[in-house]
Parts: C-alpha cells; sequence; structure tokens
C-alpha cells in the first residue's frame, strides 16, 4: 500500500503529461498550413540580365509623375 501511495503523484504527472502532449499533437495536426500550388510562380529566379530600356522607363516616369524625386525625399526625411 505504501507504493501505491509514493506511485500516486508521478502517475498522476505522468497522465497529465500525456493528456498535454496528445492534445498539442491533435492541435498541430489540425492547424497545417495549405500551401497555394501557385507559389512556384512567386519564387522563381530572376533573370540575370535587365532591359535597361525598361530600366529608363521607370526612372523616365519616376521623374515625370513624382512632386519629389526619392533622392531629394530623402534628405528632406532626414531634416526633420
Amino acid at each position: 500500500m505504501d507504493i501505491i501511495k509514493k506511485a500516486t503523484i508521478p502517475l498522476m504527472m505522468l497522465l497529465g503529461l500525456v493528456v498535454v502532449w496528445v492534445g498539442l499533437y491533435i492541435y498541430y495536426e489540425s492547424s497545417q498550413v495549405e500551401i497555394n500550388p501557385q507559389a512556384d510562380s512567386y519564387v522563381s529566379q530572376l533573370q540575370k540580365t535587365f532591359d535597361l530600356e525598361e530600366l529608363e522607363n521607370v526612372s523616365r516616369r519616376t521623374r515625370d509623375h513624382f512632386p519629389v524625386l526619392p533622392e531629394v525625399f530623402f534628405t528632406l526625411v532626414g531634416r526633420d
């Protein structure tokens, strides 16, 4: 009878640990994230060369449409 009294607390703690373990296992298995099958299109590598004409078009549109150029903007923000 003395062994049962000494083993009761460790056995209850072991039972509690097993219940927590099973509960966490069920939680993590039910919360799996599905990956978009089209994810490959988001992680494709960039081309090794840039189209300089397209880069020049972007620079031109930036100069034409932004009221303040990015280089000037960063200096204005630094003054505040």
